[in-house]
C-alpha cells in the first residue's frame, strides 16, 4: 500500500538561511522560513489556517472553470520601499522581473530545455500574463523584520502611515512589496534571512469579527530587494559559505506560486517534526520528497523510496520545480497539476485580478443589484429595483465568460423584485449575474461555495 498524500496549509514563506542551533553542529544550512512559522500560524490564526485549507482543497478538486487555452492577465503594482540607496531598485530591474515572471508562467523560459525527459510529460504552461501597472516608490526610515513571537507579518510595510506603502486594491491588483527584510531572530538568537513570503488566497469575502487574521490590506507578496530581478547588482551571501547566491528572479516566481495557492513540493515537513515521505503538497504529479533542496541542483536525488501512484514508478525528486529550494538556475517548471490549481484559484478566489475585458465584458450597468446570501451554497435571491414595467433577460456567466444559465423574465412590475437563483449544479467559483432590458442593464458578482 502506498502512502496517501496529506494536505496541510501553512503560511507560505520563501527560504530562510539558518545556522544550526545545535552547538555541536554549527555549520549553517538552508531551511524554509515557513517551517518556523507553521505552528505559530496554526495557534494564533486558526481561522486563517482553516480558510487556507478550504481554498486549497477547492482549487485542487474542482474541475477547471477557466478555458485552458485562454491567457489570464494579471496587473501588478510593485512597491519599492527603501532606506539605503541600493534598495531603491532601478526601473530596469523591475521590468526584468516582470519579464522573468511572464517567461516562467508561460513556459517560455529558455532553460525549460534543461528539464529531465522523465518529467517532460507533466510540464505545464500556466498561461498567466503579468502586466506592470505601476511602480510606487516610498523612502522610509523604518527597518522591516518579522516577529516570530508576536503577530507581525510586516503590516507596517503595507501601511504608508507606518513607513511603508499602502496597497492598490488587493482584489484587483497583485501587490508586490520590495524592501530589505532584516535578519530574523528567535529568542534573541539570529536564525537566518527570509527572502520573501506570500499569503495564498483564503477564499472568503470577509473575516469573522476579531478573528485576529491579517486583513485584505496585507494580501500580496513581499520580496527582499536583493533577489528581485535577474539583473540585480546587489549580492546576497550564502550562509553556508562560498560564492554568493545566484539570483535569476526565481524567488518572486516561487512566491507568486504561493500567492496562487501552491505549496512547497516536499510538503513542508522535516524540520520540527518527521516527514518520512508521507507529507505532500497535495499535487499528484509532483513526486514525494522528504525535505527541500538546499540551493543546489542534485538531479540524482531520490529522497523517498516510494512508488508514486501517479507515475507507477519510484521517481527522483523534482528539483527543477519552482516550488522547491533548488538553485535558481536549476528551477525551470511548474507541473500540469500545479497549473490547474493556479488557474482554478484565478477563476475563483482571485478572479478580481483578471483583466475582465479579456474574459468577459458585461453591459454598462445602470441597475443596482444584490445577491442574498453571497457567497451562496445552492440557492439565493437576486434583488433589484424595477423603475418601470418591462421584460428582462437574466444571464449567469462564469469566470471564463461562458454562459452557465439564462432565462427570460417577462412583464416584471415596477418596484423591488426578488428572483430565485438555483446554483446547486454550478461548480464552485465566481460568477457574474447579468440583467438586461431594452434600456436598462445591471451586473453583480456572485461567489458559489460548496459548503
Amino acid at each position: 500500500m502506498f502512502p496517501m498524500k496529506k494536505h496541510h496549509i501553512f503560511i507560505l514563506l520563501a527560504c530562510a538561511f539558518v545556522g544550526r542551533l545545535n552547538a555541536q553542529s554549527p555549520a549553517p544550512r538552508i531551511i524554509c522560513g515557513n517551517d518556523l512559522l507553521s505552528t505559530w500560524v496554526k495557534d494564533k490564526y486558526p481561522e486563517l489556517k482553516n480558510a487556507f485549507d478550504a481554498t486549497f482543497e477547492t482549487a485542487k478538486n474542482q474541475r477547471p472553470i477557466v478555458d485552458s487555452r485562454s491567457t489570464l492577465k494579471v496587473k501588478v503594482v510593485v512597491h519599492i520601499v527603501w532606506k539605503a540607496a541600493a534598495e531603491n531598485l532601478h526601473d530596469s530591474i523591475i521590468q526584468d522581473q516582470i519579464r522573468v515572471l511572464n517567461e516562467d508562467f508561460n513556459r517560455q523560459n529558455p532553460d525549460s530545455s534543461n528539464l529531465r525527459p522523465i518529467f517532460d510529460a507533466v510540464a505545464g504552461n500556466a498561461g498567466i500574463e503579468f502586466e506592470l501597472a505601476h511602480v510606487q516608490r516610498v523612502q522610509t526610515s523604518e527597518l522591516f523584520s518579522l516577529d516570530l513571537l508576536g503577530s507581525s507579518l510586516l503590516p507596517e510595510l503595507k501601511n504608508t502611515n507606518q513607513g511603508g506603502s499602502d496597497p492598490w486594491d488587493t482584489d484587483k491588483y497583485l501587490n508586490i512589496w520590495v524592501c530589505k527584510i532584516q535578519p530574523t531572530t528567535f529568542l534573541g538568537i539570529p536564525i537566518g534571512q527570509i527572502l520573501g513570503f506570500a499569503f495564498p488566497p483564503n477564499g472568503l469575502n470577509n473575516w469573522p469579527a476579531n478573528s485576529g487574521a491579517p486583513n485584505a490590506q496585507e494580501d500580496g507578496v513581499v520580496i527582499d530587494y536583493r533577489v528581485f530581478g535577474s539583473n540585480n547588482p546587489n549580492p546576497i551571501e550564502n550562509p553556508a559559505g562560498g560564492n554568493n547566491l545566484e539570483v535569476q528572479g526565481r524567488t518572486p516566481t516561487h512566491e507568486v506560486g504561493h500567492y496562487f495557492g501552491l505549496r512547497h513540493i516536499w510538503g513542508d515537513g522535516g524540520l520540527f517534526g518527521p516527514n518520512e515521505c508521507d507529507q505532500s503538497d497535495g499535487v499528484e504529479d509532483t513526486p514525494f520528497a522528504n525535505a527541500q533542496s538546499e540551493f543546489d541542483c542534485d538531479k540524482s536525488k531520490n529522497s523517498c523510496d516510494v512508488v508514486e501512484t501517479y507515475y507507477n514508478l519510484d521517481m527522483p525528486d523534482l528539483v527543477e520545480n519552482y516550488m522547491d529550494y533548488s538553485s535558481e538556475s536549476c528551477m525551470n517548471m511548474f507541473t500540469k497539476g500545479q497549473v490547474e490549481i493556479m488557474r482554478n484559484v484565478l477563476a475563483g478566489p482571485r478572479s478580481g485580478l483578471l483583466d475582465q475585458s479579456a474574459v468577459w465584458q458585461p453591459q454598462q450597468a445602470n441597475w443596482t443589484l444584490s445577491i442574498v446570501p453571497n457567497p451562496a451554497i445552492s440557492h439565493s435571491q437576486l434583488v433589484f429595483q424595477m423603475p418601470d414595467r418591462c421584460d428582462v433577460h437574466l444571464r449567469v456567466v462564469n469566470a471564463a465568460g461562458q454562459t452557465v444559465a439564462q432565462r427570460e423574465l417577462p412583464d416584471l412590475l415596477a418596484g423591488e423584485q426578488r428572483i430565485s437563483l438555483d446554483s446547486s449544479s454550478w461548480p464552485e467559483g465566481v460568477y457574474w449575474v447579468e440583467l438586461t432590458s431594452t434600456n436598462q442593464a445591471g451586473v453583480v458578482k456572485m461567489v458559489k461555495n460548496m459548503r
